[in-house]
């Protein structure tokens, strides 16, 4: 059969009937794409560097002696072979073997993720994000690829982690990307993230978004157009950049103006208020200084009255010693 001939993962199906039936229903379909795939690997030369890192943990297991190394090394040849079906049986062997280790699973889901498996390479990618180190590139590798799979409306009834919530996808894409930033699916993830609804109907519940986070996102669109090696998906992601920027330019250019207005209004609140504190300050010192005259007034008024008191006092003895001596001399005669 042609599925075995291009060595690709096994389709089980209930008889003959329904196979047949299948086939043009889909499944030639998915032939199709996985001989555009296979076409697009081999021509961004993934195959040579798929190689060459099977090489190098060939080289690994040499040096160490590992049973267990060695048949990564296989397994890693094999998934870079284009040999999925037997790939995916080694890496499942792996994985049997070592259950706590995230390298099997991660491989396993790449290997059914190029098989257009997504349903059944989601998960992996899943595990292999639980048993990686929190923080690792490998971490926010496998949780970038994980939502790059979830997204997608085939994976619509395959069960979603405790961070599929806007708030939590905004925190995580932040880290992820801020771990890998120049990879194509941390970018991928982060904008999708920060776009929320612009362009598209997301599958989980999505607040609103910023003008700002509209923006970014149109960045990252374009950071991972830059990494993608995929003429066709390049254009797609210049494409939803450029979409984002038509959205958040305007918003942009709206919250500025709003934002210069509010500074002129808040301005000219200041000085209006700097004018009347100088008034009243103005006024005030009026008042102090009335106050003072008037003080400094009653003050001479009093010293003005004591002393015509006190003359009054001095002419009044002055009349009365007069009156005294002329008494005196009278009785004398």
């Amino acid at each position: 059969m042609r599925c075995a001939e291009l060595n690709l993962p096994s389709t089980y199906y209930c008889g003959e009937e329904c196979m047949n039936a299948h086939w043009h229903n889909g499944h030639k379909e998915y032939h199709r794409k996985q001989t555009q795939r296979l076409k697009q690997i081999r021509e961004l030369g993934q195959l040579d560097h798929g190689l060459s890192l099977a090489e190098a943990q060939a080289r690994q297991a040499e040096a160490t002696g590992s049973e267990f190394d060695k048949r990564t090394a296989a397994a890693m040849a094999l998934s870079a072979e284009g040999d999925y079906h037997a790939a995916a049986k080694a890496w499942r062997r792996l994985i049997k073997e070592v259950p706590a280790l995230p390298e099997p699973y991660f491989h396993l889901a790449a290997v059914l993720d190029q098989s257009d498996r997504d349903v059944e390479a989601a998960p992996m990618y899943l595990k292999a994000m639980e048993l990686s180190e929190e923080g690792t590139e490998r971490w926010a590798k496998a949780a970038a690829t994980a939502f790059d799979l979830l997204k997608a409306s085939e994976c619509d009834e395959v069960p979603k982690p405790e961070w599929w919530n806007d708030e939590a996808l905004k925190a995580l894409s932040a880290r992820v990307v801020a771990l890998v930033p120049d990879r194509f699916s941390p970018c991928s993830m982060r904008a999708y993230v920060l776009a929320g609804d612009a362009f598209w109907e997301t599958p989980w519940n999505v607040g609103p978004r910023t003008a700002a986070e509209i923006k970014e996102a149109a960045t990252l669109f374009r950071r991972a157009a830059r990494t993608c090696r995929v003429p066709a998906t390049e254009q797609r992601y210049e494409g939803m950049a450029h979409e984002c920027d038509e959205i958040a330019d305007p918003l942009l250019a709206k919250e500025e103006a709003e934002a210069t207005a509010a500074r002129a209004a808040a301005e000219a609140e200041a000085a209006q208020a700097c004018a009347a504190a100088k008034a009243e300050e103005a006024e005030a010192m009026k008042v102090a200084e009335a106050k003072a005259v008037a003080a400094a007034e009653e003050l001479l008024a009093e010293e003005m009255k004591e002393k015509q008191q006190a003359a009054k006092k001095t002419a009044s003895k002055a009349k009365q010693g007069k009156g005294n001596l002329g008494k005196k001399g009278k009785g004398r005669r």
